[in-house]
């Protein structure tokens, strides 16, 4: 193997454990203290759903959930397979490059089902709790960590 192989394996390495740190340090270090309640509390403790309602957006809830799960556990066995594949070759590799796409992938699936899944709660909603739900969502999408 090259040297130049060896870099840029090593630079994608470097690059991937950067982003997931700094990801991990934006959400558990430098979110807002006072950036107000999540979309969940919201729905669940000020919306005064009925219990239709409620009882609806439950089983959305799970839905969800479950398939969240199965999409993180792609992303993690995603990554274990960029491990490996890094680990093997310490190179930029045809196998390097097909965990990272399966990885985006699975986050990009992840990202589709959440916008689905809040389009989904909104639909069980009155138009009065509908416009509440939309200023927090559109909130939360446009914060900016003052």
């Amino acid at each position: 193997m090259s040297k130049l192989g060896f870099y840029q394996g090593l630079c994608v390495v470097l690059a991937l454990a950067a982003g997931a740190l700094g990801a991990w340090c934006v959400t558990h270090y430098f979110a807002p203290a006072d950036s107000g309640p999540s979309l969940h509390q919201m729905v669940h403790r000020e919306l005064e759903l009925s219990s239709e309602q409620a009882e609806a957006i439950a089983e959305i809830e799970a839905r969800y959930q479950s398939r969240r799960r199965a999409l993180e556990n792609e992303m993690q066995a995603a990554n274990a397979r960029l491990a490996a594949a890094i680990d093997a070759d310490k190179a930029y590799t045809d196998e390097v490059q097909s965990a990272i796409e399966d990885f985006h992938g699975a986050m990009g699936a992840l990202q589709r089902e959440t916008i689905v899944f809040v389009l989904e709660m909104r639909e069980v909603l009155t138009a009065e709790q509908q416009a509440r739900f939309d200023a927090t969502v559109t909130a939360t999408l446009t914060q900016t960590g003052q």
